[in-house]
């Protein structure tokens, strides 16, 4: 029997460890080499002053070096329900269960990011964060 993967999504990510490690030589504040938990400060800094201006004062927030904007958008559901996924039933009865869910709310916050074409298949991320802080302040 064929097994399910149903967790493919987390092949797709990068760690900030696996960012950090070819370039770590590279990166010196007055001749001296940054460290592993310096660099993660630095990084979630800044990612937590972008889901702040984003998502708290909703402002448009512009990236450095032409990387684009990132704003939230409302826009309007355009079916009645959603399609869930039980990977709990599924792994029981070896396939796919799917439940349709259905749509509470006529709109919902969307997170954009306008980027130039060369960083198309980038994502946003900590996603995870920007999703409780949008379902928390609900208004754009």
């Amino acid at each position: 029997m064929k097994k399910l993967n149903l967790r493919t999504y987390k092949d797709k990510y990068k760690f900030i460890k696996d960012i950090y490690k070819p370039i770590r030589n590279e990166l010196r504040i007055n001749g001296k080499r940054i460290t592993y938990s310096i660099y993660f400060k630095v990084i979630t800094c800044f990612l937590e002053n972008i889901i702040h201006e984003v998502a708290v004062e909703k402002n448009k927030f512009v990236l450095p070096f032409s990387l684009g904007k990132m704003y939230i958008k409302k826009e309007v559901h355009k079916r009645p329900f959603h399609i869930q996924i039980d990977i709990q039933e599924s792994e029981k009865k070896g396939e796919l269960v799917k439940y349709k869910v259905p749509i509470v709310d006529d709109f919902y916050n969307k997170l954009v990011w306008e980027r130039p074409t060369t960083y198309k298949r980038y994502k946003i991320l900590p996603l995870n964060k920007f999703k409780k802080l949008i379902n928390k302040v609900k208004e754009y």
